[in-house]
This record gives structure tokens, C-alpha cells and sequence, in this order.
């Protein structure tokens, strides 16, 4: 449990230390936003396209995009604190990553 928390604070003081270095607050805020956006669920539709649905437990709202291997990513949407959205993509398509944007 302890471990889990320092994980948490290590990320947090990364992220700042981003910020005070001057490496700019995009790059913090896609460092935090990474660490927070989290799938929670995944599956196939009935004529086998991929879905997949992200959760915001960021402490802010993000625009967002599910990025797909091999197949079209989604378009970039807002997803507000504690919200969660849906993507789909083409049959081929593999989930790799939700990105700020």
C-alpha cells in the first residue's frame, strides 16, 4: 500500500519538476493526464470492431483522443473529471494509448 502511494508522489514530483525546470506545461500536463486517463473497459462489437472505454480520474477535464494501431484514431473530444467515454475503431485496429490533444 505504502509503495503504491509512493508511486503516486513520485509521478506528481516529476510532473512538477517539468513544470520548475521550465520544460513547459504542456509536457507536465500530458505527464499527469497519462498517468490518470485509465481504460476500464474493452471488447468487440458484434461485427468484431474494437471498443474501448477511458475514464478521466484526472483532478481536470482533458481533450482527449484514443489512439489505434492500425486502424483511425478518434477525433479529439473533451472528457471531464471522473467521466467516461467510448471510442471504436475498424477490425483491425489495436488500442495503444489515450493522448492528450
Amino acid at each position: 500500500m505504502k509503495k503504491a502511494g509512493f508511486k503516486a508522489l513520485a509521478a506528481a514530483s516529476g510532473a512538477a519538476l517539468l513544470l520548475v525546470s521550465g520544460a513547459g506545461s504542456v509536457n507536465a500536463q500530458t505527464a499527469l493526464a497519462s498517468s490518470c486517463m485509465v481504460k476500464v473497459d474493452s471488447g468487440r462489437t458484434i461485427t468484431g470492431n474494437p471498443w474501448v472505454k477511458v475514464k478521466n480520474n484526472c483532478a481536470w477535464n482533458y481533450n482527449v483522443k484514443v489512439v489505434w494501431k492500425y486502424g483511425p484514431d478518434s477525433t479529439c473530444k473533451l472528457l471531464r473529471q471522473g467521466e467516461t467515454r467510448r471510442s471504436e475503431s475498424t477490425p483491425t485496429a489495436v488500442y495503444e494509448a489515450t493522448n492528450i490533444c
